[in-house]
C-alpha cells in the first residue's frame, strides 16, 4: 500500500541519517572519480562472518559505473582457485550526504561512505552492515592497480584501528590468479546466473 511504502521510505531515511552521524566522508567527493575498474586490496572487520572466512579471502576486481541519478552501480568479480568464478552486483543509492550511499539486500541494510580517496590511485570506504538490529563495520581499501604504496596501506590500517578493528582482522589481500582481467573467459557463464547478490564494497 501507499502507506506501507511511505513508512518504508521514512525508515530507510531515518536509518541513513543515524548511520552517517558518526562518519566523516571526504569533503571533495567526486562521483565520476569512482568510475572504472578497481582492485579490492584491503578489508578489515570484527564481524563474525569475516573472522570466520578471512583466511580464504583473496583479491578481486570491481567495476563501478555512476548512473544518471547520481547512484553507483557496482559489480564485483572473483576468480576461485579452481578456475570457477562468481559475480555480484548492486546499485548503491545516493543520500543527502555527499560521498555516502545506501543499498539494501535481502537480509541487510548497508550504509557506505567514501572516507578518503585519490581517485587515480586509491579509495578507502566505510560500510555499516545491519541485520535484524545487529550492525557490523567493514573498512575497504581499493586501488587502481593491484599494488599500492606503503603509505596508502598504512593509512587504511590506521583508519581501521581508529574505528575499533582489531589488528589481526585488518587484511591486505593476496593476488588472485587472473585478477588483472575483470571478466575472465570462464566467468562469462556467471554473468547471467548470479545477479543482485550482496557484496560489501
Amino acid at each position: 500500500t501507499i502507506m506501507s511504502a511511505m513508512l518504508g521510505f521514512l525508515t530507510v531515511l531515518l536509518w541513513a541519517t543515524v548511520a552517517y552521524s558518526d562518519i566523516s566522508p571526504m569533503t571533495d567527493f567526486s562521483l565520476d572519480g569512482m568510475k572504472g575498474k578497481w582492485y579490492s586490496i584491503g578489508v578489515a572487520s570484527n564481524a563474525k562472518w569475516f573472522t570466520t572466512h578471512k583466511a580464504n579471502m583473496k583479491m578481486g576486481t570491481l567495476q563501478v559505473e555512476p548512473t544518471a541519478d547520481g547512484d553507483l552501480h557496482v559489480t564485483f568479480t572473483y576468480l576461485h582457485s579452481k578456475g570457477s568464478c562468481w559475480e555480484k552486483s548492486h546499485v548503491a543509492k545516493k543520500t543527502d550526504t555527499s560521498g555516502c550511499f545506501f543499498y539494501h539486500s535481502k537480509r541487510n541494510n548497508n550504509d557506505m561512505c567514501v572516507i578518503d580517496a585519490k581517485f587515480d590511485e586509491f579509495v578507502i570506504i566505510h560500510v555499516t552492515n545491519t541485520e535484524v538490529g545487529h550492525s557490523s563495520t567493514y573498512i575497504k581499501l581499493c586501488g587502481r592497480s593491484p599494488h599500492l604504496s606503503n603509505g596508502v596501506v598504512e593509512k587504511f590500517q590506521k583508519f581501521a584501528l581508529d574505528n575499533g578493528i582489531e589488528s589481526e582482522n585488518i587484511l591486505t589481500l593476496p593476488p588472485n590468479g587472473n585478477v588483472s582481467n575483470p571478466f575472465p573467459l570462464n566467468c562469462m557463464k556467471c554473468l547471467f546466473k548470479v545477479k543482485n547478490i550482496l557484496f560489501l564494497l
